[in-house]
């Protein structure tokens, strides 16, 4: 709802209507309805620390892309510093295992199908992430941002309510009871409020608008920083204990970012003296 001021602002400025319209359609589809899907059903089958090992891998996905399909190039110091941040991640998301060091045994648990099969929807959704945001540095050049998510989001609301009626057996009554269950919980107001704002309408746009000016491969190293967001949140507000692995791991990825962004950093300083 909040997006209906946007498309209605942009609107008359859009060139090929009915083209641009369908573009960002089907490129929506891709990039969070079949994204999201491959996610969370993935998630529901496999652990959440296999999960997270593999979703760290997307910005190497989207890397390998740029090179390949964008003729992006990284220097040595631009990889130094992806693999700086990709090991304090991996540290990050590896640190449950080594907390469980200590005094006991750990139990190695044969992977089953299912779990197995959870893992490839994992790897599935970094594939279809990294199909977007190749996608979208060239589909969404010179578009208005804002206008690209706030269509993002009614596609998102028609084809994830498709996916929500078949999991309730095409039963209109039982989505409804499901969806009044949820809404009786302020929480979920809250939670909903704050992505609709902060996680959908000013996160995407930010995204797409700042891939347009970097590469696609320099925009996505900024993934690892989410840690450095996450960790102090889960202090600061669930009190949860900082471990000492956590902290060399957010030191590898702030050290990682700095590094590989520093050439890029001061290139642009030496264009603007000149």
């Amino acid at each position: 709802l909040l997006s209906i001021g946007f498309i209605h602002a942009y609107w008359p400025s859009i060139k090929r209507k009915s083209h641009t319209l369908w573009t960002i359609v089907w490129m929506e589809m891709i990039g969070l309805t079949i994204t999201l899907a491959l996610l969370y059903i993935g998630l529901n089958k496999t652990t959440a620390l296999e999960a997270s090992f593999i979703s760290t891998t997307n910005p190497i996905f989207i890397t390998l892309a740029g090179i390949l399909f964008l003729r992006e190039r990284q220097d040595k110091r631009e990889w130094q510093g992806l693999g700086l941040t990709f090991l304090g991640t991996l540290l990050l998301t590896l640190e449950p295992w080594f907390g469980s060091q200590n005094g006991s045994t750990t139990q190695v648990n044969t992977m089953t199908t299912e779990s197995l099969w959870g893992n490839l929807l994992i790897v599935g959704q970094n594939i279809t992430a990294t199909i977007y945001f190749i996608l979208a540095k060239s589909r969404y050049k010179g578009l208005p941002k804002l206008f690209v998510a706030g269509v993002s989001f009614w596609v998102g609301l028609f084809s994830f309510f498709g996916l929500s009626l078949m999991e309730v057996g095409f039963s209109v009554s039982r989505l409804w009871s499901a969806i009044l269950a949820d809404w009786s919980h302020p929480a979920v107001w809250v939670a909903s409020i704050y992505m609709a704002v902060f996680g959908s309408i000013i996160g995407l746009t930010a995204y797409i608008q700042g891939q347009e000016n970097v590469e696609a491969s320099e925009a996505s190293l900024f993934w690892y920083l989410q840690p450095l967001v996450y960790i102090p949140l889960g202090v600061l507000v669930l009190r949860e204990a900082v471990t000492f692995w956590q902290i060399i791991a957010l030191i590898l990825v702030g050290l990682g970012v700095w590094w590989a962004q520093k050439p890029l950093s001061l290139l642009r300083s030496k264009k603007m003296a000149m």
